[in-house]
């Protein structure tokens, strides 16, 4: 499940982005960790201004150990390298408009250079500002300031990974179980307008189901996004439990139903084609379309689960009956459409169409949690 799976390498690492604060106990974790960084920077930094720490620790607790070990590398080694440079610049040139101008520029064109994510990046500009703003002072007092980001980056960490929030798959799930309800609902819309009397459509016109179909991929996409959270989630959190062992078949799943989603738009397409269009007379009649695809959304309903269910949490003995009779209206119908005509390009068409539905019914009969 390699291209669904997140690679947590170092560059991963690097492009790590602040996510939102999230829950309320997130909220008080950041607000006592920010609290007792400030504590420990006003005990141990010799610095003026010991604020470099807790707003540090502020910037870099996350929801999950992997996320904040991800920002906090960011921002103690961009603003790390940032206070430093920008210290020893302003006690040599001395600080006026155009140093500052210079030494932001400086900043800015060093940062678009690392493979980092934007956050990240921004981490060697926001740190000179902060620098340029406070003025020229010792040497002393701009080492006292990179420990400073230090420290609040090393409260940040443990912050979170003394106690890190375990992983939950809900919005996995949630996100999944969506997608499976938009994929149905794109079959029977398009069986059910097949059906309906329409006039001819122009040639730039489309049928109301292609909209729904084009958004399966933002469904998918919403899919992945909760999976690699949920991975990021569970990565270096002594709290994932059986979460980590569970990743591979939940990536799976994801991966079966997208290859279903994918079979479900050609079926679209070919329909938006085939039916209500000049010049065309499908073989494969509408109403007889309709019947074959509620036969097919009652088989996905079995395999997948319905409404409320998890993915793949379906009625296996229930499933058996439904494809036996799917599989044999199948057959039935293309040995009866292909009887319509002598000429095989006639009904090309629908043939075609049939062993479209044919290719989802193998894809259910292999989906991986197809339980009894």
């Amino acid at each position: 499940m390699e291209d669904l799976l997140p690679d947590l390498g170092i560059s991963d690492v690097l492009r790590q982005r602040p996510a939102g604060i999230g829950s309320v106990r997130h909220a008080v974790r950041i607000a006592i960790a920010v609290t007792v960084s400030y504590l420990v920077a006003q005990w141990v930094s010799q610095s003026a201004f010991a604020l470099f720490a807790p707003v540090t620790t502020l910037l870099v607790v996350q929801t999950s150990p992997w996320s904040t070990l991800g920002v906090s590398v960011q921002r103690i080694l961009g603003t790390g390298a940032g206070v430093l440079v920008a210290s020893i610049y302003v006690n040599v040139v001395g600080l006026s408009w155009w140093s500052f101008l210079l030494g932001v520029l400086a900043a800015l064109l060093i940062a678009r250079l690392l493979p980092w994510s934007l956050g990240g990046q921004l981490q060697i500009p926001v740190a000179v500002v902060f620098v340029l703003a406070l003025g020229p002072g010792s040497i002393e007092q701009d080492r006292w300031r990179v420990i400073d980001v230090v420290i609040g980056g090393a409260i940040g960490l443990i912050a979170v990974f003394v106690f890190p929030q375990r992983p939950k798959p809900d919005a996995f799930e949630a996100a999944m179980r969506i997608y499976r309800a938009a994929v149905i609902d794109v079959l029977r819309s398009v069986g059910a307008e097949s059906a309906a009397a329409h006039s001819v459509l122009a040639p730039v016109e489309v049928h109301s189901y292609v909209g729904p179909s084009r958004q399966l991929r933002e469904r998918a996409d919403s899919a992945r996004g909760a999976l690699v959270l949920l991975v990021e989630g569970a990565q270096l959190n002594m709290r994932a439990g059986g979460v980590t062992d569970d990743l591979e078949a939940r990536a799976l799943r994801l991966r079966r139903l997208s290859g279903i989603a994918v079979q479900v738009r050609g079926i679209v397409g070919a329909a938006n084609r085939l039916y209500d269009r000049e010049g065309i007379d499908p073989m494969l009649t509408g109403l007889e379309f309709d019947g074959i695809l509620r036969d097919l959304t009652a088989l996905m309903e079995a395999v997948l689960g319905s409404e409320g269910s998890d993915v793949g949490v379906g009625d296996r003995a229930t499933a058996d009956v439904l494809d036996a009779a799917l599989m044999k209206r199948l057959h039935r119908t293309a040995d009866d459409v292909a009887g319509r005509r002598t000429q095989m390009g006639d009904v090309l068409a629908s043939i075609s169409m049939l062993g479209r539905v044919d290719h989802i019914r193998s894809q259910l009969l292999d989906f991986p949690e197809w339980q009894g």
